[in-house]
């Protein structure tokens, strides 16, 4: 593993000298890395090897080379996200209406992520939140919009959204954080950009890393909800662990559905409780403690069988969790 970090690091580092060293040269669209996306991959890595004073410093040279602004409150007071074009976005996968994931129908991402549009989200009954996490956001955060309430309603959604909803009999909970293709509800032509990484999440790790490093993280993590997701926030952590215990919360809400839990659920080394999460099956509500070989992802079979250096080589399989008693 060790090596593999090695490995990583040379590499990323190398990438952002080369892009430095690139004076005059831009990308062409955001499907590319540029200096600003290399320094947002590199505070990743930092964050997850614990250098917190080096995910401080990427985080912070990733916000000050990228022209990215954080979604504003009014943009999150809607559907959004479905386009690369947003101020917002750093980094994602350009989807073009003439793509074959888009020509099949169905077979594509928003498909199954979303919630507006035709796919298979109308009959799977889409995805739905932590219902323990929901009733955690504040009334006046903006985010709270992002999904149905108790009662299957938003207020971030206008009356032909909300129809689309209740006509579908989406439960309480589901996701409205993801717009339809060029805000058409009910639209077939799901041609959503994918996001893979977004300015907000710099300032995220931004104040984690600087709170841990005995900077004044909490500052930094209160300026950003303050101005773009809840003007009434207030961070009350008052020590690091407290503060990015609190960063992790606010993750947990912003990057909901874009796929980053798991790497901050390892890297904290944290269980996986869903007690009182909302499941509706009793046979899902685990209580995962972080030593779990479940949470480890093995090396391919199909890896294994071609390369005859990894003979012997993976992680250790696991049985499925066991079901425990729901809290609520």
């Amino acid at each position: 593993m060790q090596d593999v970090y090695n490995l990583v690091q040379k590499d990323i580092n190398k990438a952002i000298d080369l892009l430095a060293s690139a004076k005059g040269i831009t990308r062409t669209d955001k499907r590319y890395v540029s200096l600003e996306v290399a320094y947002g991959i590199r505070a990743r890595i930092n964050l997850a090897l614990q250098k917190w004073q080096d995910a401080a410093n990427d985080a912070t040279a990733a916000i000050q080379n990228s022209d990215a602004t954080p979604a504003s409150i009014a943009d999150v007071s809607k559907p959004y996200f479905s386009s690369a074009d947003e101020s917002e976005w750093m980094w994602g996968i350009k989807i073009a209406e003439t793509d074959r994931v888009v020509t099949s129908g169905i077979v594509n991402w928003i498909s199954h992520m979303g919630s507006l549009n035709y796919g298979y989200a109308n009959f799977s009954y889409g995805y739905q939140v932590n219902k323990a996490l929901y009733n955690s956001i504040p009334a006046t955060d903006a985010r709270k919009g992002w999904w149905l309430n108790a009662n299957k309603t938003s207020t971030s959604l206008n009356t032909e959204q909300q129809k689309w909803m209740t006509d579908y009999s989406y439960p309480p909970y589901t996701q409205v954080k993801f717009a339809p293709y060029k805000n058409v509800v009910g639209t077939s032509i799901n041609a959503n950009d994918i996001p893979l990484m977004r300015i907000e999440e710099m300032y995220l790790i931004k104040a984690e890393a600087e709170a841990m490093s005995g900077g004044n993280g909490k500052a930094t993590l209160e300026s950003f909800v303050k101005q773009y997701r809840d003007p009434s926030y207030t961070c009350t952590a008052t020590t690091p662990t407290g503060i990015q215990a609190e960063v992790y919360h606010q993750r947990r809400i912003e990057l909901w559905g874009e796929g980053l839990s798991w790497y901050d659920i390892m890297r904290l080394n944290l269980p996986v409780d869903r007690r009182g999460a909302g499941y509706p099956d009793a046979t899902s509500v685990f209580n995962i403690p972080s030593s779990s070989n479940i949470l480890l992802w093995p090396i391919p079979e199909t890896e294994i069988n071609s390369n005859p250096a990894l003979t012997g080589y993976t992680n250790p399989a696991a049985p499925a969790p066991t079901p425990v008693p729901d809290t609520n």
